[in-house]
């Protein structure tokens, strides 16, 4: 089947349908289980407001990159796709920065999350660039590969920042460079001609749409369960 692997990746089984089931059901469940969480504390009601208001654009993501711009114009269709990888990217800075170091205040941790989202794509752009006038005309998923490769590396100097702060935070950007050096990992397989890079690449999606959000929520009341117990032990 390996003449398959792309045509099972590209498919609306594997890029629609297969991403919508774990979010939504989360969704659900947040709204309606979750509202008693955003009232422990500021920190855990930024989280539950974030988290619904991703999994909605999770939600969205497959469908308005996928099926709604099939027969769309190139520039609309890759706008729109530009528009939803950004926001990928955005929501996990956000989470980072902000609960990373929420003095400087959500405004300030907006914007630099913003700044730290269009930094990406901009220097993927110009390596890229820069390795076709050195070796002429390359692959699009080369692009790919530049922007997987500095989000993995922003993701590590992130965690490496906060490890010592922020157990949470660092965990969810561990989460984050893992589905990225997997995404990474597929497009070199890709690049090489190895016809199963588009199996491989099926997971680090799964990673991203289906379970990234539900992770970073249940993980964030998981840890606040985990501390009392921790601080009771460490008392006895």
């Amino acid at each position: 089947m390996s003449d398959g692997w792309q045509v099972l990746y590209r498919s609306d089984w594997m890029s629609l349908y297969a991403l919508q089931g774990v979010p939504a059901i989360f969704l659900l469940w947040a709204l309606v289980a979750g509202a008693g969480r955003s009232a422990r504390s500021p920190r855990a009601r930024f989280v539950h407001i974030w988290a619904l208001i991703f999994a909605v654009e999770t939600l969205l993501d497959p469908f308005a990159t996928g099926p709604l711009v099939t027969n769309a114009p190139a520039p609309v269709a890759t706008g729109v796709s530009l528009l939803f990888v950004l926001l990928g990217d955005f929501r996990v800075l956000l989470l980072a920065l902000y609960l990373g170091e929420p003095a400087g205040g959500l405004a300030r941790s907006a914007w630099r999350a913003a700044a730290f989202t269009a930094a990406v794509p901009v220097i993927a752009f110009l390596l890229q660039r820069s390795f076709e006038a050195l070796l002429g005309p390359l692959s699009p998923q080369v692009l790919w590969l530049c922007h997987e490769s500095l989000f993995v590396a922003l993701a590590l100097w992130l965690r490496a920042r906060f490890r010592s702060s922020d157990r949470y935070v660092a965990e969810v950007l561990a989460y984050v460079a893992i589905y990225y050096a997997l995404w990474a990992s597929a497009d070199v397989l890709i690049l090489l001609g190895v016809e199963a890079g588009w199996l491989l690449r099926i997971l680090p999606n799964q990673l991203y749409y289906a379970f990234f959000v539900p992770f970073a929520y249940l993980r964030f009341d998981w840890q606040a369960a985990e501390e009392p117990a921790q601080r009771s032990a460490a008392e006895r």
